[in-house]
């Protein structure tokens, strides 16, 4: 017997009493989850590392888990959306099929890193489904938005403090698992590279994580100024060294400013007049991260792409060298497999491993979504809108909506946060009754 949402009988007292209670200790779980976005270092090391367990990972196990107790049915707003997430799932599961039929010769590297990516698609679904089932209630989103900020202003100091400082890096290196285990976390640990928080060793996912965080504070209090936290992102996207990164917070910026153009001009030029007068006393500091993202202004530089060109080049050759390719993809982890490395631009990455067939599905998919948004006319919604405008942008470099090892919990957390933006903010999801099955 299970307990799932219907207006037609109502269970038994008790059933009912444990259902609203499983689906509170769910609505607990994802709160924990959304505060501990800023901290994606592993603390459980079992297995190949791309599998290694986060705090992030360990709250959401215990929220499915949880979930799974009681039965209720995905929102019907979302049952459109809800269709396409499982359609992505289980053609990127299928695709798996293809790295033996296609015989690349790399198996041995493309299919863990496939089902690793089909792992963390399972994860973005399974969020899906946890989510769209809940009864976001007003109390349970302001405690969300109040959780979502001081995650945010976390992550943000810890990217300050460690573009600045090893000592976090150092002090936690000998405390989590990682530090001198052959792997990337190895390198986050061992060899100092400025601005990563701690969050994790790939720049691109720290600024790509301040932009979503930052995003989904501000939308969580749409109704009140967020200059300041647009400036933070900025800012703090910055010092992550991530170029596209800080494309994707520049555009956001700017979409958001179009809504207030006024305020978002007087806080251009007080950060102007600040960096003016801050600039001799940290010049020394900054001068290598400047230089970096000055680069950004010489786009059209290969010697300014760290290599992506000459990646871009062998992934498009293998496309157009044979058309079935092109067509199907050559599988989930074919990419990484084949070319040793992943292609640095999401279209170009799909297209290789799903073909022109995984493409539409998720550019078919990207539009349903964005039209949702725009359809609802709502100030959380235009800002989620705004969001994935400008994560798109961000793909031209890098793989930011693609199941990448690196990015962590960014796909289940970029999930929550659209579903949220979904909801109507008068008085979030309506929560029906309860009716028991046989």
């Amino acid at each position: 017997m299970t307990l799932s949402w219907s207006g037609k009988h109502q269970p038994p007292l008790g059933q009912h009493s444990f259902a609203r209670r499983a689906e509170r200790l769910v609505g607990f779980l994802l709160t924990v989850y959304i505060a501990v976005q800023g901290f994606g270092l592993p603390v459980l090391g079992f297995g190949p590392w791309p599998l290694w367990q986060t705090l992030a990972d360990l709250s959401f196990w215990a929220a499915l888990i949880t979930a799974v107790l009681y039965s209720a049915p995905v929102r019907q707003d979302l049952q459109l959306l809800w269709k396409g997430v499982l359609l992505i799932f289980g053609l990127s599961a299928l695709s798996l099929v293809l790295l033996f039929i296609m015989q690349d010769g790399h198996l041995d590297v493309a299919l863990p890193f496939g089902i690793f990516q089909v792992y963390k698609l399972f994860q973005l679904t399974a969020m899906f489904w946890i989510v769209s089932r809940l009864s976001l209630s007003a109390g349970l989103l302001r405690t969300w938005g109040r959780v979502a900020t001081a995650g945010f202003l976390f992550t943000a100091a810890t990217v300050t403090w460690t573009y600045f400082s090893p000592f976090l890096p150092k002090l936690l290196g000998q405390i989590l698992p990682g530090s001198g285990v052959p792997g990337p976390w190895d390198f986050y640990y061992q060899s100092y590279d400025p601005g990563l928080g701690t969050l994790s060793y790939n720049h691109g996912f720290v600024a790509s994580m301040l932009l979503l965080q930052g995003a989904f504070a501000m939308l969580m209090r749409a109704d009140r100024s967020n200059s300041w936290l647009l400036l933070l992102v900025v800012l703090t996207c910055f010092l992550s060294g991530a170029r596209a990164g800080l494309v994707g917070a520049v555009v956001f910026v700017l979409l958001e400013g179009i809504r207030t153009p006024l305020r978002s001009t007087l806080m251009i030029l007080l950060v102007g007049l600040g960096g003016v007068f801050a600039l001799p006393y940290l010049q020394t500091d900054l001068d290598k991260i400047i230089a970096r993202q000055s680069t950004i202004l010489e786009a059209g530089n290969t010697e300014n792409l760290a290599g992506r060109a000459e990646i871009w080049q062998s992934y498009l050759r293998s496309l157009l060298d044979e058309p079935v390719r092109l067509l199907l993809g050559s599988g989930m982890g074919s990419g990484i497999g084949n070319h040793g490395v992943n292609a640095h631009m999401m279209v170009l990455q799909v297209l290789y491993d799903t073909g022109l067939a995984g493409l539409s599905v998720m550019v078919l998919f990207f539009g349903v979504l964005m039209s949702q948004l725009h359809r609802l006319r709502q100030r959380r919604a235009s800002m989620a809108l705004n969001l994935l405008i400008s994560l798109w942008i961000t793909t031209v470099a890098t793989e930011t909506l693609f199941p990448n090892p690196a990015f962590g919990s960014f796909l289940p957390m970029l999930t929550l946060v659209m579903i949220v933006a979904l909801t109507p903010l008068a008085t979030g999801h309506p929560q029906p009754p309860f009716r028991k099955e046989d």
